[in-house]
């Protein structure tokens, strides 16, 4: 994982398609785990430490993200081309690996759909499921949508399409 910060020194030093070559069709930017709610995660295992959150509450989180853009960590996926998927979970063989006792071994896939330029995520049955803007997936998939928060377990981050991403490292180096 890199921070904004060296999100923001990589996209100055190359144009927007070879960002996107390198960075991906989007990146999830994390939001930092609260250190007691990390610490009781430990000791709980693999249940959740907290309930979901509610939409207004994903809008209160993205505007808390946002004031403390460059110090977040950007997983930047591998280069996916077509229609790919992404597993992520806590096993060392997920295409993202999470390091949290609420995230399960495979938690959930992301569907990047080359054609039609969006991506769909899909809960894999996971212990403390997959929640979209505050809504679980119950057997069903979830069209991600730009600045969506996600949730993987306990593990919160923000779906950003790469060009709200470039928008963003400009707009905040500018300031």
């Amino acid at each position: 994982m890199l921070l904004v910060r060296e999100v923001r020194a990589l996209a100055g030093n190359l144009s927007n398609e070879d960002f996107q070559r390198q960075v991906g069709p989007f990146v999830l930017v994390r939001r930092p785990p609260d250190p007691v709610v990390e610490q009781v995660s430990l000791r709980l295992g693999a249940q959740r430490t907290r309930l979901g959150r509610t939409q207004a509450d994903s809008k209160i989180l993205m505007a808390e993200l946002l004031q403390q853009f460059d110090d977040l960590s950007v997983v930047t996926l591998p280069p996916i081309t077509g229609s790919d998927e992404l597993q992520i979970g806590r096993l060392p063989d997920n295409d993202f690996v999470i390091d949290d006792p609420s995230v399960s071994k495979r938690h959930a896939v992301l569907r990047w759909d080359h054609v039609a330029r969006r991506c769909v995520v899909t809960d894999l049955r996971s212990r403390n499921g997959t929640v979209v803007n505050g809504e679980y997936l119950r057997d069903q998939n979830s069209l991600m949508q730009d600045g969506d928060m996600l949730s993987f377990g306990d593990a919160e981050f923000c779906y950003l399409e790469t060009h709200s991403l470039l928008a963003m490292l400009r707009t905040a180096g500018n300031d």
